[in-house]
């Protein structure tokens, strides 16, 4: 799963996605050129030599390449993280090790050049994989350590170095509790955003799709269609004599015969087809891939499903339905398919309700 921010909401695209990520791969570039400003100053200072800061702008360089051409060809959507987050910060706290080893005096930047490695990781990683990345930092950081005091033998403070390993392993242990809190921030933030999405698409009596979704829907089967040059089809779909329904047995019998209703057409379509809600009593079946004969074809099925008993009580006329159905033509706005929908439908309603009615041009 592709956790923290950048788990996205039903209504985002794989495009939208795959841009944040790599709004985000620019941030942490971004976080290496500062990081390689600071060494650069530190070598006009003398604290850190020139051959070991070129070194480590190559190094940067073509980690950052490698990481671009990852992001650009889409080869990191094969990975359960598709933001390499973790594989980032690990490879940061590799090059911060490598700092440490590779400069005499250099071992103040540790915690600070942490420090943002942390921020970046605990934004987006769970509890979990946070942990993780913590631990190679640890491990990684013992190992500079442990070199340095190879390769400066003759200088090694143990004061400096020890308040240094107690900073990294004190903001370590920080930044792990700090992160499970967040992770649990993002998680109720995520579930809140979620079911705002969900209410902002679906009609909360139904469940379909409402009004404003379907229309989306339908926009998107139409630039699809035309694209691939296939056929396309909607039906609109109208309960017959709902207000009689209502007057009769009341708006919670009525909202029975909605919810039983959309509930048969959802069941019986194709996992490519839509169905919304776009009116009171009224429904939006977009069909993708399908010609006039076979959205015929499945209109007359959902017509004869739908007259079995549907939640009214015993002795009452079942429910029933009309149809009308229009075929898109190439390059045809959507409004003009939609009127050629809805003139099929109201001839299906003067011509005695329960059937199906396909416009003429299609």
């Amino acid at each position: 799963m592709d956790p923290g921010p950048d788990t996205p909401l039903a209504t985002s695209t794989p495009a939208q996605r795959q841009a944040l990520r790599m709004r985000r791969f620019g941030m942490a570039a971004g976080t290496y050129a500062l990081g390689l400003s600071i060494l650069a100053l530190c070598w006009r200072l003398g604290l850190f030599p020139g051959a070991a800061l070129v070194r480590i702008g190559t190094l940067f360089l073509l980690l950052n390449l490698g990481l671009l051409l990852t992001f650009a060809r889409g080869w990191n959507e094969r990975f359960s993280d598709p933001s390499l987050t973790a594989l980032q910060v690990c490879l940061a706290a590799t090059m911060v090790a490598l700092i440490l080893v590779l400069g005499r005096h250099i071992q103040f930047v540790a915690t600070p050049f942490y420090s943002v490695l942390f921020v970046f990781g605990m934004l987006s990683l769970s509890a979990r994989a946070l942990a993780a990345v913590n631990v190679y930092v640890l491990a990684s950081y013992c190992v500079a350590m442990l070199v340095r005091h190879h390769r400066y033998a003759d200088t090694w403070d143990y004061r400096v170095e020890f308040v240094s390993l107690a900073l990294v392993v004190g903001g370590t242990v920080w930044f792990a509790v700090a992160a499970a809190y967040i992770s649990g921030l993002r998680k109720r933030l995520r579930a809140s955003l979620q079911q705002i999405a969900t209410l902002a698409s679906h009609d909360a009596l139904t469940g379909l799709w409402n009004r404003r979704q379907i229309d989306l829907e339908l926009e998107a089967s139409v630039k699809q269609a035309s694209r691939r040059n296939e056929p396309l089809c909607v039906a609109l779909v109208d309960i017959d004599h709902f207000k009689r329904i209502n007057d009769r047995h009341g708006h919670a019998m009525g909202d029975a015969v909605l919810v039983g209703v959309a509930a048969r057409l959802g069941a019986a379509l194709r996992s490519s087809d839509r169905v919304g809600r776009y009116g009171g009593e009224e429904f939006l079946l977009v069909l993708p891939a399908t010609t006039p004969a076979q959205a015929l074809a499945l209109a007359e099925r959902l017509r004869g499903e739908l007259e079995a008993p549907c939640a009214l009580p015993a002795g009452e006329p079942a429910v029933t339905a009309s149809f009308g159905i229009a075929a898109w033509r190439g390059g045809e706005p959507v409004g003009d398919l939609l009127r050629r929908a809805d003139r099929a439908l109201y001839r299906a309603k003067d011509a005695g309700r329960n059937r199906v009615e396909v416009d003429a041009a299609a």
